[in-house]
């Protein structure tokens, strides 16, 4: 590593439209479970994944809603495994097929929310 430079690679979030209005079923559901923070400073989706991810597993999170939202979040979690994975490596082609896929799922869980 340089002595006086370093190399920084990193996800960002980026939304055309502030992210509850982009994603409002997500943003309601984040507000209900106490993370208002998190849909206020507009997080990017790959480190959102982690907070729904804790939400689907809480106990106190209703039986229903962890029903409807887990298949979304571990399909979630497995992309960003791979996301990471290959942002670790610096293969930034594959990092992003991966981050879209991911932006697809979470599209999804909006759609089934």
């Amino acid at each position: 590593m340089s002595k006086y430079m370093q190399i920084d690679i990193r996800l960002i979030p980026f939304y055309e439209k502030r992210f509850e209005k982009s994603f409002p079923n997500i943003a309601k559901l984040l507000t209900q479970r106490s993370y208002t923070e998190l849909v206020e400073k507009g997080v990017s989706i790959y480190e959102m994944a982690d907070t729904l991810e804790t939400v689907a597993e809480n106990p106190d999170t209703p039986s229903d809603l962890k029903d409807a939202i887990s298949p979304y979040v571990e399909k979630m979690m497995q992309l960003k495994e791979v996301a990471r994975e290959h942002l670790l490596a610096r293969r930034l082609n594959e990092l992003d097929q991966a981050l879209y896929r991911m932006e697809d799922v979470f599209e999804d869980l909006e759609g089934a929310l």
